[in-house]
């Protein structure tokens, strides 16, 4: 289960699909980022959000939520979802960055859930298996790249992206 559809979950949906996940779930409202997420390997796209989001999971799963959780985006509302979807016993990792309120530990302890996160680098975890990926053409995560800019214009590639113009600008230096 991937919350956030922007690069860093768009990439979670192959990492899952590397990791040999079967049923691969992303919240998404944005229909050029469904498209990709569906060809990166998600199963599903959930595009609501609130309750009736973590019912829509909660249906796909049988009722028992969702063994991992990607919490991709970092505010309260994508914690406190990850938390609602989540199986007893899951594992949670946040790698959007926290902000706002922190979550109610009480409810993770007693559903056991385990939440884990921070930057990782790809150099520390799996480089091989990813560099071999995408050389063998299995994966392409460079499709997360809609629009290129030059560095001159890298404050309209930060609003472009702000404004879900584009999903990841690449900024060409030359």
């Amino acid at each position: 289960m991937i919350i956030g559809d922007g690069a860093v979950g768009l990439c979670a949906v192959i990492a899952a699909k590397l990791r040999g996940a079967k049923q691969i779930i992303i919240m998404s409202r944005h229909e050029d980022r469904q498209k990709l997420a569906l060809e990166f390997g998600a199963t599903h796209i959930i595009p609501e959000r609130g309750e009736e989001g973590v019912q829509k999971v909660m249906d796909l799963t049988n009722g028992f939520g969702a063994d991992a959780v990607m919490e991709c985006v970092g505010n309260e509302q994508s914690t406190q979802t990850a938390v609602a979807v989540a199986r007893p016993g899951a594992s949670i990792g946040r790698v959007g960055l926290p902000h706002g309120k922190d979550i109610d530990m009480a409810t993770t302890f007693y559903r056991n859930i385990f939440i884990g996160g921070g930057p990782a680098s790809v150099t520390t975890y799996d480089k091989e298996v990813l560099l071999k990926a995408v050389l063998d053409g299995e994966i392409n995560p460079g499709k997360v790249f809609t629009s290129e800019y030059a560095l001159a214009d890298i404050n309209a590639a930060y609003q472009a992206m702000d404004q879900r113009q584009t999903i990841k600008a690449a900024i060409s230096v030359s």
